[in-house]
């Protein structure tokens, strides 16, 4: 399958912070204004014309980057909760604590070991959700799927933060996966 993975455009924080939002409420925050143009700038990329369908994650800043694309391309679009960004905490109704968060974003970024029983997303859980996710979509040859850097990264190797409304090209073999993601059976390919 070829994957067209897009972050989400730019995202207006202050818009949500102003009205006091915590922990999952902020993310309802839409896109900025650059944001839309962003998206409606790549909405242009040939590439993403030969995407039967485009997915997105249930966040406002995916969700509204997406509706963007598909009413740029006229393509259709299914919203998918597991294509949601990585948990620094997996607890929802929890307020965010910015210590666990801090071990949390160092386990993440490989400066520490992973802790076991710890309160946020492993990488490989993210990578896991996604591919079960992509997986019910494999009946189509070419997808765009809106989502986070995070979660692009988790799939395609990327050691830097995608930007803004990149795409970012991958092939998935769903035969090559035993179960848990193998490295060969994941491709990133350059436009």
């Amino acid at each position: 399958m070829r994957l067209y993975f897009v972050r989400h455009g730019e995202t207006d924080w202050e818009l949500v912070e102003a009205r006091g939002a915590r922990g999952w409420a902020k993310d309802f925050a839409p896109l900025t204004p650059l944001g839309r143009l962003q998206i409606d700038t790549i909405a242009r990329d040939y590439r993403l014309q030969e995407a039967d369908a485009i997915l997105c994650s249930t966040f406002t800043r995916a969700l509204e980057s997406a509706a963007l694309l598909s009413r740029a391309i006229n393509k259709p679009l299914y919203v998918e909760h597991d294509l949601h960004e990585w948990l620094p905490q997996k607890d929802p109704l929890a307020d965010l604590d910015p210590k666990v968060i801090e071990r949390a974003s160092r386990t993440f970024g490989g400066q520490a070991p992973v802790e076991e029983g710890a309160p946020w997303e492993t990488l490989e859980e993210v990578r896991q959700r996604v591919i079960d996710t992509l997986r019910r979509y494999r009946h189509f040859d070419t997808l765009i799927v809106v989502t986070h850097g995070v979660v692009i990264g988790s799939l395609v190797g990327v050691q830097r933060l995608v930007d803004h409304a990149e795409i970012v090209p991958f092939d998935l073999d769903f035969d090559a996966l035993p179960g848990p993601v193998s490295a060969p059976a994941l491709q990133r390919h350059e436009p």
